[in-house]
């Protein structure tokens, strides 16, 4: 790996150099795939993968991207939040192969090491290449995490509902699923998650669609999505908008979640066992209910009694929001703990509430992370 390009500001960019130095171009890395250039000499033109993305550990975020020349294999880099891009030397036969390597690459010694060698290479880099980035002029950059817009969360309904797929998600049951996948006990990487989206259990993470571009479009719509539930939780306040509609009675109109809260439910049992403590715990029962009672496939005749009417189920959908903050703030110490290289091997998913936080920041527990209110 080549550490120590700095990103300045909020930007992210590749820099290209011929081999005798004497060429740069500057290029915009999108979610989803583009082909725009800023050159400075040699035009040089990328394709970035829908599976870019934000990655979380330790406390830190991560911008991962992966991109290819039109005649190229897979290139990754990541980005860390001191603005350090490390890129790695190895090019990858599918992009797929590139997220996997950095999932392993940081993960071998936690974020918190990854981000601190990244650093200190980007110190020792030389003071020319770091003139010659000074010197760039910056372009825009997207936020890889903004929520998708009202017309942007339409076209990805539509496009999912166009899957040739009878087990695929559409929206309200994605959005379960991520949020789920987003605030759970441990990653669960796209390559497990993306096929149940796609209903496409043998097909990898590529859509059945007419083109490479039009797949690529579509699963960069979900990883944005993704990213976006992701980042609401890193607000302040919390950001919490799950998304679902609304059923018309006799009696009246009444929020409907159950497609909702199946998908989140299906989310769980991605990874069942990991899970079992917030189920196990009274709290966290407490906090699963209302989504657990919409969305399980199968419930006690004492519990269907509690979903008869579109009342009582509007009542529980309700619930959900707050109950998303408590379950993600039940996680959070857990999350933190098994990216922490120091720890030890065996790690308690529960931390009691007058303990110090895990999270290091000398407050007690009940106070920081335990709450369900502002992170700090």
């Amino acid at each position: 790996m080549n550490n120590g390009i700095p990103k300045f500001e909020e930007s992210l960019f590749e820099l290209f150099c011929c081999s005798n130095g004497a060429s740069l171009s500057l290029t915009l890395c999108c979610p989803s795939p583009t082909t725009k250039t800023f050159p400075m000499t040699d035009e040089v033109e990328l394709i970035h993968s829908a599976l870019t993305q934000i990655y979380e550990a330790d406390g830190y975020r991560l911008q991962i991207q992966i991109y290819r020349l039109s005649n190229t294999l897979w290139s990754l880099e990541v980005v860390d939040e001191n603005g350090t891009s490390t890129v790695w030397d190895e090019l990858f036969d599918t992009d797929k192969a590139a997220l996997e390597r950095a999932f392993l690459d940081i993960e071998k010694d936690g974020a918190a090491q990854f981000v601190e060698e990244a650093l200190q290479e980007a110190k020792a880099a030389g003071p020319e290449l770091q003139r010659k980035l000074a010197q760039l002029k910056q372009p825009h950059l997207p936020d890889l995490a903004a929520p998708l817009s009202d017309a942007e969360l339409q076209e990805l309904e539509q496009l999912l509902l166009e899957l040739d797929s009878d087990e695929g998600m559409l929206l309200e049951m994605l959005d379960g699923f991520l949020y789920a996948i987003a605030i759970g006990p441990e990653l669960v990487m796209p390559s497990q998650w993306l096929p149940m989206v796609l209903g496409e259990a043998d097909a990898g993470m590529m859509p059945a669609v007419e083109s490479e571009e039009a797949a690529q479009h579509l699963l960069g719509l979900i990883m944005r999505h993704y990213n976006s539930i992701i980042s609401g939780f890193e607000q302040t306040p919390r950001l919490v908008t799950p998304i679902w509609g609304a059923t018309e009675y006799a009696i009246g109109t009444f929020e409907d979640a159950e497609i909702w809260a199946h998908g989140f439910c299906e989310g769980v049992n991605l990874s069942r066992a990991a899970w079992q403590p917030l189920l196990d715990d009274l709290q966290g029962k407490r906090c699963y209910l209302p989504i657990g009672l919409l969305g399980e496939a199968e419930l006690s005749p004492e519990q269907n009694k509690l979903i008869r009417t579109p009342a009582q189920r509007q009542a529980l959908a309700q619930q959900i929001p707050e109950a998303l903050l408590n379950m993600h703030a039940f996680w959070l110490p857990h999350r933190y703990a098994m990216n922490l290289p120091s720890q030890a091997p065996h790690i308690s998913t529960k931390v009691g509430r007058n303990e110090p936080c895990p999270c290091g920041s000398g407050r007690k527990f009940k106070k920081c992370c335990g709450g369900a209110g502002e992170p700090h």
